[in-house]
């Protein structure tokens, strides 16, 4: 079993997506959980939301990408917080959102890896 280069979490859907980058590959896991909207809807009506939609946990999602199929790493800011670092491949787009700090460090060791590969 390989060790991570990175690791961080990507704030998408109301949770916090799993990400790690290794030499060959970037996997990331979605695990279920209550969206931090539903929460805070479930809260703010004293639970009655939640009772009539009832208690649904996201569905869980992983993904493993392999760093050969990656084209390029582009950024958009996202807000005052956040940037969104979209991973793009052979048909497809994957979107990370990290703070701009973190940004900047995805980015840079994503484009040292695909450089290498």
């Amino acid at each position: 079993m390989s060790i991570p280069i990175l690791g961080f979490a990507s704030h998408t859907k109301g949770r916090n997506a799993r990400v790690r980058i290794f030499h060959d590959r970037i996997e990331w896991e979605l695990k279920p959980g209550l969206s931090a909207g539903k929460l805070t809807a479930g809260l703010m009506t004293g639970g009655v939301s939640l009772l009539g939609t009832g208690v649904k946990r996201g569905n869980a999602f992983t993904e493993m990408i392999p760093l050969r199929r990656v084209s390029s790493v582009t950024t958009r800011r996202d807000g005052m917080m956040y940037t969104v670092v979209s991973v793009l491949t052979t048909g497809n787009s994957i979107d990370f959102r990290v703070s701009h700090s973190e940004a900047k460090h995805v980015t840079d060791t994503l484009n040292r890896l695909i450089m290498q590969a």
